[in-house]
Parts: C-alpha cells; sequence; structure tokens
C-alpha cells in the first residue's frame, strides 16, 4: 500500500503543530531572521499572502511579545 498524505508529513510539519504554528514555513521566517536580523527596527508589518497565515503568527510572536 502507498503512504497516506499523513505518512508523507515531514518532521518540520510535526515539530510545527506541537510548538502550535500553523505551517512548517514559520520555521525558515525563524531561521531568516535568526541570519539575517529581518525584525531589527520592524514595527509594521503588511502580510498580503496571509493563508495559512504562520508567517503574520511568527511576526506577531516576534514583535509583540519580543520572542
Amino acid at each position: 500500500m502507498g503512504k497516506t498524505s499523513k505518512d508523507k508529513r515531514d518532521a518540520y510539519y510535526r515539530l510545527a503543530k506541537e510548538q502550535g504554528w500553523r505551517a512548517r514555513s514559520a520555521f525558515k521566517l525563524l531561521q531568516l531572521d535568526e541570519e539575517f536580523d529581518l525584525f531589527n527596527g520592524v514595527t509594521r508589518v503588511v502580510d498580503l499572502c496571509a493563508a495559512p497565515g504562520s508567517w503574520s503568527q511568527v511576526l506577531s510572536r516576534v514583535l509583540i511579545k519580543g520572542e
């Protein structure tokens, strides 16, 4: 039998769900911020492609809560 879609999900998908992220792309944004300091001095952000919204979720946690 072939793998189901749940079987194909990778470790980042599972980790994102465990940590409360909407999508695994949250880890990529956090990695980019760590490497390039993207959010330094940022006070406002417009997310034009909000589905599923993980980038907005990351930004709200990082900018508002100071994580």
